[in-house]
């Protein structure tokens, strides 16, 4: 199956506005023949209440973006200084045959004219922050 040009126009859209958001990290895309794009973002600061305090950040871009919420998110498999759990929106898994948190974060009121894969990735980021 191939993609649609306007599918492959939205998603690059979105990879170019990551690019643009995280532009001091390094990015790594697979795109997907259906327009899905799997993106990894390298040597992200996530607070220093976590062991590492740094690590990636990857989530994946549906072919229906901008009409579809980002989501959900994942980063390295991180630990709480404190020995504390990470509480209910986050989950041990396995993403892209690594050990991953994976951070549920819904946009129940995702505006494809507002909302984007980049703001997404910043507020997702904020928040665990603040976790």
């Amino acid at each position: 199956m191939t993609t649609t040009p306007e599918v492959r126009t939205a998603v690059d859209l979105a990879i170019d506005q990551i690019r643009e958001q995280f532009a001091a990290q390094a990015i790594d895309v697979e795109r997907v023949p259906v327009g899905d794009a799997t993106i990894i973002i390298n040597d992200v600061v996530i607070g220093e209440q976590y062991e590492p305090s740094t690590t990636w950040f990857g989530f994946r871009v549906s072919a229906a973006y901008p009409n579809a919420d980002v989501y959900p998110h994942y980063v390295g498999a991180v630990s709480r200084r404190d020995g504390t759990d990470h509480g209910d929106a986050v989950q041990t898994v396995t993403w892209q045959g690594r050990p991953a948190l994976q951070i549920s974060r819904r946009s129940n009121g995702w505006n494809p004219r507002r909302d984007t894969a980049a703001l997404k990735a910043v507020k997702v980021l904020a928040w665990l922050a603040d976790q």
